[in-house]
């Protein structure tokens, strides 16, 4: 009988830990360029772990006067925190239209070309795919996935945003081959479009 009520109140113990609400401190970028210091809600798990996927469509803060707000990415333009000693910053980025919105994680911040990204996954926290936001400064947007059928269908993307480049197409041609290389071709890629 004491065995059974240690490894419940163990259990009952385990599970308010992992369910009790995480913050880290951090800030965030209203649409008028003011920057407000804040505790962001760390979002979580079935499981209790920190999910930082639903950071996509939405972020949770406390201000100062210890309210909550809820922020959209069509309500601020970036937000970022430290978790772990480790620096997070999500803008707030076209995906799919210019017009639909989404907290995305930067890959290569530039002058000429930028790089946003997110990944999805399954109901099982299996990776389904990367979605990529390539930006140039002008302010245009492109927005490819890995889970495209073909690796050429991509290229073709990419070679559609990089037109005006005779370079960054001779290394697209050359790059792209093997899906297990398309977060580093990336990189290289927009790395390159900034030199």
């Amino acid at each position: 009988m004491l065995k059974h009520l240690i490894l419940s109140w163990l259990l009952l113990t385990l599970a308010g830990y992992s369910f009790a609400q995480t913050t880290a401190p951090g800030y965030y970028i209203t649409l008028n360029n003011d920057s407000i210091p804040a505790q962001i809600k760390m979002p979580k798990s079935v499981f209790g772990s920190v999910d930082f996927s639903k950071f996509l469509f939405k972020v949770d803060v406390q201000d100062s006067n210890n309210s909550m707000k809820k922020f959209k990415p069509e309500d601020i333009k970036r937000f970022g925190f430290i978790y772990n000693d480790e620096n997070f910053t999500l803008y707030s980025k076209p995906i799919f239209t210019e017009t639909t919105l989404r907290f995305l994680q930067p890959t290569v911040l530039g002058e000429k070309s930028s790089l946003y990204q997110f990944q999805t996954y399954d109901q099982n926290g299996v990776p389904l795919g990367i979605f990529y936001t390539l930006e140039k400064s002008d302010g245009t947007y492109a927005f490819l996935t890995t889970g495209l059928k073909s690796l050429d269908k991509f290229k073709e993307l990419l070679k559609e945003f990089y037109e005006e480049n005779p370079d960054l197409l001779q290394l697209i041609d050359s790059r792209f081959t093997e899906r297990k290389s398309v977060q580093a071709d990336m990189v290289e890629l927009v790395e390159t479009a900034n030199k």
